[in-house]
């Protein structure tokens, strides 16, 4: 018996380190069973979660937007703002993307569908095993998720519309213009309008390039051509104009002045006008500024003499054509003459150098009440005698005190003679008069002579002419008044020598002014 107890003690022992054995090892599988066990049940139980939550996993970012941890209404709302409210479109047009436009992309119906996106970032429709590692992977590396693009197409066109306005350029046509005197020419510009059917269908085709990718909308446009694109003769026109030198001839026979009225070329430049009829431009003259201009040119005649207002201005537009222009001649307007005491018409008329018969043409009554002391007549212009074209360039002029005569010729002296005039009982009247006629040897009958190289320049009375000639011959062959040259001798002719009457007849044309001074 006592041989068998130590046996029994060894196998208590034995059976107990057994079990602590078994216990620990128990232990090990469960400790090795939890530890493998531990991720699946955090994966399952982080799947719960967030499927049975409305949390979205951390890490997502949708369209740039962080969206991990955030409830999807919150999430909604970051998205919408970067989005939808804050962010700006650059809009060009793309065949001149030189120049842009900020735009919110609701203007052209543009938006990012922020509850679909938000349902991409949940991640709710797919399988589970699919879910447990598109979590998996999302929790490791995160994740970018492209917001869902919406195109509303009615607000789009509408946009459209209202942008083209804004991007409407008219076209620019050719022009011209004057500053300062000198010519100013515009060259055309094509404008443009927005194709809204084009630009809208590339909103159609590639919403989400646009919004997302590049955030440019292109602007697709039409060019409008200008309607008047060449203006090149006008603008030779308008500088022809410019750099005409027009001038303004005129001749006073009476007092054998000259005028010139050159016109600065600033005032010509304001003299033009240059008007835009839809595709013509037309280039003219100002009526009244020229008209202007001329009135000035009357007014500085003065009272008693003029100028043919039409002549005038159209000697003017002349000039500005560069054409060329002859001198103008001035006209006189007739006078008034207070009858005196003792006048008789003949007085009258040495007073005026008229002779008496111009006055009773221009005063008809005289001639059956005769004059009254104190009544006005009216008196004939002072060149109403020049009835042939004036030739400015001679002249001869007479002085019935000096006995003289002088020619003259382009302004300077030409010649000058010794004469006679008429005696006092048939005076040479004074007055301005004109060579009429040239008769080389003509013959007056009531004093039965000749007078050679006879230049006619008024009529004494009516059907007889006074004249210029050389010593006169009697029909008998006696010459007359050759030693009395120098004091007054004729009937009331002017008298020369014959080598001067010669002279002088064939250097006076018909029209030279003949100047007869007191």
């Amino acid at each position: 018996m006592i041989l068998d107890e130590p046996a029994s003690s060894k196998n208590r022992i034995i059976r107990r380190a057994t079990g602590i054995f078994t216990r620990f090892v128990l232990l090990v599988i469960l400790g090795f069973t939890a530890f493998v066990s531990a991720p699946v049940l955090l994966t399952l139980g982080s799947y719960c979660y967030f499927q049975l939550t409305d949390e979205i996993l951390p890490g997502i970012a949708v369209g740039g937007v962080p969206v991990g941890g955030l409830q999807s209404a919150e999430a909604a709302r970051d998205l919408h703002k970067t989005w939808n409210e804050d962010l700006n479109l650059r809009a060009v047009v793309i065949t001149t993307p030189t120049h842009s436009w900020e735009i919110a992309p609701s203007e052209i119906g543009l938006s990012v569908a922020v509850d679909e996106s938000i349902a991409h970032a949940l991640g709710r429709s797919r399988n589970i095993v699919e879910s447990i590692g598109t979590m998996l992977a999302i929790l490791k590396f995160g994740a970018e998720i492209d917001p869902v693009v919406e195109l509303d197409l009615v607000l789009a066109k509408q946009g459209l519309e209202r942008w083209a306005e804004r991007v409407y350029i008219a076209p620019r046509d050719a022009d011209l213009k004057i500053d300062e005197g000198r010519l100013v020419q515009i060259e055309s510009l094509p404008g443009r309008t927005l194709d809204v059917t084009a630009s809208l269908h590339m909103l159609v085709e590639e919403p989400e390039a646009i919004l997302l990718d590049h955030q440019l909308v292109p602007f697709v446009t039409l060019e409008i051509p200008a309607q008047r694109q060449d203006v090149s003769n006008q603008a030779d026109a308008v500088q022809s104009l410019l750099g005409s030198s027009p001038t303004i001839r005129a001749y006073d026979p009476v007092t054998d002045e000259r005028f010139v009225w050159s016109p600065e070329p600033v005032l010509i430049a304001s003299w033009i006008n240059i008007e835009s009829d839809g595709d013509q431009l037309s280039v003219s003259l100002h009526d009244e500024s020229l008209s202007g201009y001329v009135m000035e040119i009357e007014a500085s005649l003065g009272d008693m003499r003029g100028l043919d207002y039409g002549v005038v201005e159209e000697t003017l537009r002349s000039g500005l054509l560069g054409e060329e222009t002859e001198t103008l001649i001035i006209e006189y307007f007739p006078d008034t003459y207070v009858v005196e005491t003792d006048d008789n018409l003949v007085s009258i008329s040495f007073k005026v150098g008229m002779p008496y018969w111009k006055l009773q043409e221009f005063n008809p009554d005289i001639a059956v009440s005769g004059l009254i002391p104190g009544e006005t007549l009216i008196v004939p212009p002072k060149d109403d005698m020049l009835t042939l074209p004036v030739i400015p360039e001679k002249r001869i002029v007479i002085s019935l005190r000096e006995q003289r005569m002088w020619t003259y010729e382009g302004g300077e002296l030409h010649q000058s003679y010794i004469v006679s005039t008429g005696i006092p009982n048939s005076p040479t009247l004074p007055g301005l008069f004109q060579v009429s006629t040239h008769n080389e040897n003509a013959y007056a009958a009531i004093w039965d002579l000749y007078m050679p190289h006879f230049l006619g320049i008024y009529e004494a009375v009516p059907g007889f002419v006074n004249g210029i000639h050389g010593l006169p011959l009697l029909s008998g062959g006696r010459r007359l008044w050759a030693n009395v040259l120098g004091q007054p001798a004729s009937y009331g002719c002017i008298i020369l020598d014959l080598v001067a009457a010669q002279e002088l007849y064939y250097w006076a044309e018909d029209g030279v002014v003949v100047e007869i001074q007191s």
